[in-house]
């Protein structure tokens, strides 16, 4: 996961105290930042579409303040770049989203999956359960947090559980929550099917005839893509240098620009 603070030169971080291991980023290199993060030139999954999604909600409601204006001036710029690198560079990449993923395996399984234990209750999760109900599939959400299962219940209308509740039925596993699964993998038979989205597993082994598919695992498989998606990287770094002097040179024009802008992350 990565943390990124949003802040004006009046908060500098040179005024605080910060994680060593934070990187700083300010003016047209914090928007560069955030412009790569939100149209997911960072992510593992070249193009992913989630985490924009997670951008827009994070900053629908802002303080009502010149800030908020800033932010909000700052965030609409934003998305429309987004919006201009996705349409013109990011497409046809071949899957951009974990869901999509996730229903690449589902739907290419040798056994027909007709029911799915969805673990974890984050923001992955949640972009998830559209893709993984798809076909008529009965998806159950597992997790601790009681509110977060009732807001999956009611929001996309699927049953939940608790996980010391949780008692798997030789349904499909789509773990989306780093949590360790070995107090569970006696209750695989072979043949089923664990998709791990855990970017680092926590088990050294899987019960023999069980279809484990690892986060690596997937990203390997997209390698297929790996020669176009290396070419828009390439030409990304000219069209986002050419933005970026776009909105330089458009910010001259403005009482604000984004010169002292902050950006840390790590």
């Amino acid at each position: 996961m990565r943390t990124v603070w949003v802040t004006d030169s009046r908060i500098h971080p040179e005024r605080i105290s910060l994680p060593q291991n934070w990187e700083v980023k300010t003016g047209y290199e914090a928007y560069r930042l955030l412009l790569e993060i939100i149209s997911g030139l960072r992510s593992k999954l070249f193009g992913e579409t989630e985490v924009l999604a997670q951008f827009r909600q994070r900053f629908q409601e802002l303080p009502d303040s010149a800030f908020g204006e800033y932010v909000a001036k700052l965030r609409d710029n934003l998305i429309e770049d987004c919006r201009s690198l996705r349409s013109g560079y990011l497409q046809n990449l071949g899957e951009q989203s974990y869901g999509g993923l996730a229903q690449k395996y589902i739907s290419g399984s040798n056994v027909p999956v007709r029911e799915i234990s969805l673990l974890g209750t984050g923001q992955l999760a949640e972009k998830m359960v559209p893709w993984l109900k798809s076909g008529g599939r009965r998806v159950k959400v597992v997790g601790r947090n009681p509110d977060r299962l009732d807001f999956f219940a009611d929001s996309f209308s699927v049953s939940s559980q608790l996980w010391e509740d949780w008692s798997p039925q030789g349904e499909a596993w789509v773990i989306a929550s780093p949590v360790p699964m070995g107090p569970w993998q006696n209750r695989l038979r072979p043949g089923d099917l664990v998709l791990d989205f855990r970017e680092v597993p926590l088990e050294t082994s899987w019960p023999a005839g069980v279809v484990y598919v690892s986060f690596a695992e997937m990203m390997s498989s997209l390698k297929e893509t790996e020669e176009r998606t290396k070419r828009v990287r390439e030409e990304l770094d000219v069209v986002l240098a050419h933005l970026l002097e776009e909105r330089e040179l458009e910010a001259h024009q403005f009482v604000f620009g984004w010169e002292d802008l902050p950006c840390p992350s790590f």
